[in-house]
């Protein structure tokens, strides 16, 4: 099954950060939004990683209903 997320993205950050991104934007000269992908995509598991994590999701959830009766 193939989910797509097309939602926008909405979510509050607090002060601090949100200053410290507005200062890394200027720094950088680059669109806020520019800076927050790179920022996230940094951060976060590459997407191969994130399969393999769902798909042991996945098999640990059916190991555990077959244990039940």
């Amino acid at each position: 099954m193939t989910k797509n997320y097309t939602a926008r993205l909405a979510t509050r950050i607090t002060p601090s950060v949100d200053a410290r991104l507005r200062q890394l934007a200027l720094v950088r000269r680059r669109r806020i939004s520019h800076v927050l992908d790179k920022v996230l995509d940094a951060a976060l598991p590459k997407a191969a990683d994130l399969i393999t994590e769902m798909a042991s999701l996945g098999s640990d959830e059916q190991e555990a209903g077959h244990g039940r009766r």
